[in-house]
Formats: structure tokens, C-alpha cells, sequence
């Protein structure tokens, strides 16, 4: 198959797509940071993607709706933790086109006056929620047991359509292939960005930007930074690899890549091992950063650890001096939601 920006978009006009967003979302350069940093540096502005609060969900959702349409199905049935922005977008995408919703949450449940944040958006959209109670932070072999098997028996019990956390599945894929060809095409035709900066949780967004660049023939590196622990992602979760989910997803839509197309990329940890939902210095140091040199915010579950990596890449070289450099800011509340503590210098 011919690699090229051309060759991307017709892959991605062959598939079944339900809008429910706006795009193209917007490409911002950050002058005052890249004067700082030493980098040229840009922000992809997924947050403004047009359903609910925004986010990167958005663009995957477009195409699991459309599959799950064409199958049949009248329910949705995700899961996610109390935090969750992946569970509140798929409730509203539901509600959007029509789909009753179930969503597994993994916490204990909280007294419901205290409900705020995407548990209480779940609440207002009227998703029928299943509590498992499991600390996300540091969850054990058995938490992580009984979630799934809860999300079992809630898929056989209503028959409904089952989307993997974070909607981590090929039929998600195209969603970001399509963000990559947008940015080119922001960028005049060409996709002339040195690195990529993104929130790596269960790998879905990560894979399809992998999928885009290789389609694409795009020269860039990637650098999904985790948002969880390394033994939480590695050992409990065992979550597959990004090269792993490129060659699935390949298969699935018969691109023919092999392990040699897959982009240069290597996921990076040290940014979150308090925990996934656990703020830190590093997360409020970066939401800072951006809100007062730029005037956008991040929020501290996702995408202000993975701000907070982009500027330490930088720091360590890894991310060389002069490099053009594009941060994809996938979403999230920017205030602390349900479950979450906020930074204070003295936890």
C-alpha cells in the first residue's frame, strides 16, 4: 500500500464514521514556552473537540458508534475508573446517538452527595452504573479480577455492545490516524513535526497515531507519556504494547504492516508512579506552566503528567534543542474530580 498523506485520507473515507464532533480541532503554535523550552512547540487542542467536555474519546467514539450501528446493537457497555474521562464520553456519545449506556466504574461507590467531576456527568446523562471497588493507584491482581468479571456479566446480562477502557480496540484505531492527517493537512500538506508529545493510558490514542504516521509515511517520534505507574500498566493491567496493538490493528484492517513499520517510539514512565489519579509536584507544576505563560489549562489526571514529561524530555536532551514539537492535549476536567486529591505541597 503507498504511504502517503493522499493514501491516508482515502483509508480513512472508506470506513463508517458517525460524527458527533467538531473537527478539525484547533493547531496552535505556544511562542512564549517554545521561547522558554528551546523548541518550537505547538498544542493539537483536542479538548474542543465538540462532545461533552471535550477530548481525544471523541474521534475514536466516532468510529466504534458507527461499528456498533451497523451490528445492531441498541447498548453501550464500558468501563473506567472513578476519574474516568473515556466512561462520561461514551455516555454522552451514547446519548448523542441514541444508545442506552451501562458503564463499569472501578472505585467503591461514594455517598452520592459527594458525586462530582465525570462520576457526576455519568449521573446527569443517566448511565446505569456498576461499582467495583479497586485503587487505581496501587490495584492489586484481585481488584483488577472482579472488575472484569463484573464487566462480563453486565455485557451477557444486556446483550450490549463492549468497549475496552480508554476504547482501546482497532475499530477505535482510525480516530487518530484521522488526527494525524489533520494536523498535515493544518500544516499545508506535509506532517513536519520533529516529536509528538501524548497521555498514554491503555494505548488506543498511542496506536492510532502510529497507524497514521506509518500510512502517512511521516518521519516523526512519538512519546506517549504514562499516566499510571509502570507496575500498574506492565504487571497488573498487563496492558499490550504499542507495537503489539499497531500489528493487531493492521490485521484487522488489512494494512499488511509488519513489526519493521512501526514509528520510533517508546512509551515513558517515571511521571506518575504515585499512581493513575495521584497528583504530584510535577502534574501542578505543569498545569501552572501552561495556564500562566499560555493561558491554556491541563488537567491533573492525564495530560498535565504527560505536559510534565514533554518538558523533562526536553531537559534530558531526549527531545533535541531547535525540534519542532506538537503536544496532543487530550482532554480532561482541569479541576480535581470525584476520587482525585489536588496537589498541595504537603501530601
Amino acid at each position: 500500500m503507498p504511504r502517503s498523506l493522499d493514501a491516508l485520507n482515502q483509508f480513512i473515507a472508506t470506513l463508517p464514521r458517525l460524527p458527533i464532533g467538531l473537527f478539525p480541532t484547533p493547531l496552535v503554535p505556544l511562542p512564549r514556552l517554545s521561547e522558554q523550552l528551546g523548541i518550537d512547540l505547538w498544542l493539537k487542542r483536542d479538548e474542543c473537540s465538540g462532545l461533552a467536555i471535550g477530548g481525544n474519546k471523541t474521534r475514536k467514539l466516532e468510529f466504534i458508534l458507527a461499528d456498533a450501528r451497523a451490528r445492531g446493537y441498541h447498548t453501550l457497555v464500558t468501563i473506567g475508573p472513578l476519574t474516568s474521562n473515556h466512561t462520561m464520553m461514551t455516555a454522552a456519545a451514547a446519548r448523542r446517538a441514541g444508545f442506552d449506556i451501562h458503564c463499569i466504574v472501578g472505585g467503591a461507590e461514594p455517598p452520592k452527595s459527594t458525586w462530582s467531576g465525570n462520576l457526576l456527568l455519568l449521573d446527569y446523562m443517566g448511565a446505569t452504573l456498576h461499582f467495583s471497588p479497586i485503587n487505581y493507584a496501587q490495584p492489586s491482581d484481585a481488584e483488577v479480577a472482579a472488575l472484569r468479571a463484573l464487566a462480563d456479566r453486565v455485557v451477557a446480562e444486556t446483550g450490549g455492545y463492549w468497549i475496552p477502557g480508554g476504547g482501546t480496540m482497532p475499530e477505535a484505531e482510525p480516530g487518530y490516524m484521522n488526527a494525524i492527517a489533520e494536523i498535515a493537512g493544518q500544516r499545508g500538506g506535509r506532517f513536519d513535526f520533529d516529536h509528538i508529545v501524548v497521555a498514554y493510558g491503555t494505548g488506543s490514542t498511542t496506536t492510532g497515531i502510529l497507524l497514521g504516521l506509518a500510512l502517512g509515511g511521516f518521519g516523526a517520534r512519538l512519546h506517549p507519556v504514562a499516566v499510571a505507574s509502570r507496575h500498574a500498566v506492565q504487571d497488573v493491567f498487563k496492558a499490550s504494547p504499542p507495537a503489539q496493538l499497531f500489528l493487531e490493528s493492521s490485521a484487522h484492517f488489512g494494512l499488511g504492516f509488519t513489526a519493521a513499520d512501526v514509528p520510533p517510539h517508546e512509551v515513558v514512565f517515571g511521571f506518575a508512579e504515585e499512581g493513575y489519579g495521584v497528583p504530584n509536584a510535577g502534574s501542578d507544576a505543569a498545569i501552572r506552566l501552561l495556564a500562566s505563560t499560555e493561558g491554556y489549562f491541563l488537567d491533573s489526571v492525564y495530560t498535565a503528567k504527560a505536559f510534565w514529561g514533554l518538558t523533562q524530555l526536553v531537559a534530558q536532551g531526549r527531545i533535541e534543542k531547535g525540534r519542532r514539537v506538537v503536544f496532543i492535549h487530550t482532554g480532561g476536567l482541569s479541576m480535581a474530580p470525584a476520587g482525585e486529591k489536588r496537589w498541595t505541597g504537603r501530601d
